[in-house]
């Protein structure tokens, strides 16, 4: 009698499609928790723990819809029939969703980006934290900063905008970035020229710690992306503003973190020549033959 019952409760239960449903997302639940804290316990960088963590992530979201859909499949074929009347607004209401799973299917496939690049989507700047089916989440930068330039603000960014809006990836910039530095001075009747000597020495003298890093740096850039970079050598220009004034352009290519220290030198060793003790300014000052 107690074997029949038993029989019989178990048949009910392999009948029963809710009990497998949840028996299916408690499965995938739970080998995906495992999974995870096994890679966080690991040596692994950070950055490839993440990475990792969000393929297990995807890949269990994705067999829990495949499994249910299995399973409810001749449900789902009578509903689909029962509503077809309706099915013009279900496509209208759902068709934003459409449009992410499909543009997640299109960056998938382009691999545009993944997960820790750093990377410009439309007006939004950040580095790439999690990608799922629907959206992107972005840990924002400020584009203006330097540094590490993190502002703290979290943006998840719908996968239909990479139809709509162009997609960059700046993951060369996480390290070394062509930096430009502008210095205005109103001319006093004195040659802006006579600066570039002096500024060109102490741009070099500023950039000498680095500089065997940053060529090998853009080497690796020219052969990953197949293209001639302008080189690591500081570039200086000199031109007038709108006003007349003299405009000092310097253009190098250094490691971010040091961008707003180099700047802040450059900008002081400018003023020492014009308006520095007038000893040292003597001494800067060309001598003319009599």
């Amino acid at each position: 009698m107690t074997s029949e019952l038993l029989t019989q409760v178990l048949g009910q239960l392999m009948e029963n499609k809710l009990a497998w449903s949840v028996l299916l997302i408690a499965a995938a639940l739970l080998f995906r928790f495992l999974l995870a804290q096994m890679f966080r316990r690991s040596s692994w960088p950070r950055q490839d723990i993440r990475r990792r963590v969000h393929m297990v992530h995807n890949f269990t979201n994705l067999f829990i819809v495949i499994g249910l859909f299995a399973i409810w499949v001749s449900e789902l074929r009578d509903f689909a029939l029962s509503i077809a009347a309706f099915s013009v607004a279900i496509v209208i209401a759902l068709r934003d969703v459409v449009a992410c799973l499909v543009g997640g299917l299109y960056q998938a496939s382009m691999r545009s980006f993944t997960i820790g690049d750093w990377v410009r989507i439309g007006d939004q700047f950040g580095e790439v934290i999690d990608n799922n089916w629907l959206s992107t989440t972005l840990l924002e930068i400020d584009p203006h900063g330097l540094g590490d330039g993190y502002t703290g603000t979290t943006l998840f960014v719908p996968n239909n905008v990479f139809f709509t809006q162009p997609v960059k990836n700046l993951n060369f910039m996480r390290r070394y970035i062509e930096h430009t530095i502008t210095i205005v001075r109103e001319n006093k009747g004195e040659n802006p020229f006579a600066i570039k000597p002096y500024i060109t020495e102490r741009v070099l003298e500023h950039c000498e710690s680095f500089k065997e890093v940053a060529e090998r740096y853009c080497k690796l850039i020219e052969s990953r992306m197949g293209v001639d970079l302008a080189g690591t050598e500081p570039k200086i220009k000199f031109s007038t503003s709108e006003l007349g004034h003299d405009v000092l352009t310097i253009t190098l290519f250094c490691p971010r973190e040091e961008a707003t220290n180099i700047e802040q030198k450059v900008t002081e060793n400018f003023y020492q020549f014009w308006y520095g003790a007038p000893d040292s300014q003597a001494a800067q000052q060309p001598v003319t033959p009599q």
